[in-house]
């Protein structure tokens, strides 16, 4: 549950921020929430090129960002491959392309 260690002192945030942020009260969707802020950070991060976040103010900004990709994956739930797509944000750093 929010595995990627993005700080020199563990997550970017908690399961309680994440929910409090997507305003979810209930327990039932912890597991995929988890694993929606793992990706979330994740592509954070491959966006910027960077393993870890850097400190000081920056945090907030990384933080937010991660927030933000949180909140539109929990909420664009279908798979849907066109551009802009919570997918193609995700995997784009993955495919091979052929030339």
């Amino acid at each position: 549950m929010l595995n990627v260690v993005v700080t020199e002192t563990g997550p970017l945030f908690t399961l309680e921020e994440a929910k409090e942020h997507l305003r979810v009260d209930h327990s039932d969707d912890d597991a995929l929430i988890s694993t929606y802020a793992d990706a979330a950070v994740s592509r954070v991060l491959q966006y910027c090129n960077l393993a870890l976040v850097p400190g000081g103010a920056a945090v907030a900004a990384f933080k937010a960002a991660a927030l933000l990709a949180l909140g539109d994956l929990y909420a664009n739930r279908e798979p849907v491959l066109s551009d802009g797509s919570p997918i193609r944000n995700l995997i784009d750093p993955y495919r091979w392309l052929r030339v």
